[in-house]
C-alpha cells in the first residue's frame, strides 16, 4: 500500500458508524479499536512501521498527543499488516510513547476501504465517521463535521 489520496464521497463510510474490531494492542492487550475511544471523538490512524508518510505523521502525532488529547479527542493507532513485535521495535527505536492496535491479518484494512497509509479517520462522539485524509490537519477539530 502507498500513499493515496481518498476523497470523502469516495468512501462509502463517511456519514456512516465506524466498523468495530477486537484487535491486539502493543501494550499485550486486546480491546475492540471504535469502542476503545469511550464516547470521546477519535482520530483513527491507520498506519505502517515501512511507510514514510507514516513516519511523518506518527511524528506529528506523538508530539501534540497531550494537547489533542487535552480537547477531548482520542487519537487511536492501527498498524496494518504487522506483527506486534515489529510494532513494539519500530516504537522503541523512535523513543515514542505510544500504544497501537495491531491488524496483522488486514481486517479493518477492508471493512474501512482504505487505499492507502496514513489514513487518518475522524469519528464524532457518536462513532460516526465524518472525514478521511492522508495527513494530520492544522485545523484537525474541524475534522469532526461533514461540512469540512
Amino acid at each position: 500500500m502507498g500513499r493515496l489520496s481518498v476523497l470523502t464521497d469516495e468512501n462509502p463510510l463517511i456519514g456512516k458508524a465506524a466498523p468495530d474490531v477486537v484487535l491486539p494492542k502493543t501494550d499485550g492487550t486486546s480491546a475492540g479499536v471504535i469502542s476503545s475511544r469511550h464516547g470521546a471523538k477519535a482520530i483513527l490512524v491507520f498506519w505502517a512501521t515501512w511507510c514514510p508518510h507514516c513516519y511523518e505523521e506518527l511524528g506529528t502525532i506523538n508530539e501534540n498527543d497531550a494537547d489533542i488529547e487535552q480537547k477531548g479527542i482520542k487519537v487511536i493507532l492501527v498498524d496494518v499488516g504487522e506483527a506486534t513485535q515489529q510494532v513494539n521495535n519500530y516504537f522503541a527505536r523512535r523513543q515514542m510513547k505510544l500504544v497501537s492496535f495491531v491488524d496483522g491479518n488486514d481486517f479493518m484494512l477492508e471493512a474501512y476501504h482504505l487505499r492507502g497509509v496514513p489514513t487518518l479517520v475522524f469519528i464524532d462522539e457518536n462513532g460516526v465517521i465524518r472525514n478521511m485524509t492522508h495527513e494530520f490537519p492544522s485545523d484537525y477539530k474541524n475534522y469532526f463535521s461533514d461540512k469540512n
